[in-house]
């Protein structure tokens, strides 16, 4: 079992909807999310996990992100990517992954905000290896990204909750456990 945080926007766009479930492989595994917290291992234990995320909220302020930037990633995954509010999502981010997280920061992959799209890879994601070498449906992937851009799809949002979730071992069931409200007006 894992434990992973994310963020859900609220987004009630149909066309993201479809476009989502046509080609993001996980998506009736998980809704549309930011992620704060990749899986981590169970064995971190989720009652200290659940107060290291109350510290780390609980000096945390709401914040606007603005997603609406598309970029593909080394391992071919579309992304939506934050224009704004991209720094306080890093900051939250790696405030996350201090303490007794920071032996779970992956350094060789790097963080960027953003919510997943799909994966255009012609080989199937192995979230137990997620360094493999993939290779780009090329054409799948142009079609996507012409349809997506079609939709003009810009997404405002106000990142004040984190929910945290348990995922199994074979990445196939997903719980939401509890939110962290984010209050501090400080």
């Amino acid at each position: 079992m894992y434990f992973a945080l994310v963020y859900y926007p609220q987004i009630e766009h149909e066309g993201f909807q479809f476009f989502r479930h046509k080609y993001e492989p996980y998506s009736e595994l998980l809704p549309e999310h930011i992620p704060f917290i990749f899986p981590v291992p169970e064995v971190v234990g989720r009652e200290k996990l659940e107060k290291h995320i109350d510290k780390v909220v609980s000096a945390c302020k709401p914040f606007d992100v603005h997603f609406c930037t598309l970029k593909k990633t080394w391992d071919h995954w579309l992304y939506l990517g934050a224009k704004e509010g991209y720094d306080s999502v890093v900051a939250l981010h790696d405030k996350l992954y201090e303490g007794m997280l920071s032996p779970h920061l992956r350094k060789d992959l790097p963080y960027t905000p953003h919510i997943g799209l799909g994966l255009f890879s012609k080989e199937a994601y192995d979230f137990n290896n997620p360094i493999a070498k993939l290779t780009l449906d090329e054409e799948k992937f142009n079609n996507a990204r012409k349809e997506f851009e079609e939709m003009e799809f810009d997404l405002w949002c106000t990142v004040d909750r984190l929910t945290l979730l348990k995922i199994n071992a074979d990445f196939t069931e997903c719980v939401d456990l509890r939110d962290f409200v984010i209050t501090n007006t400080k």
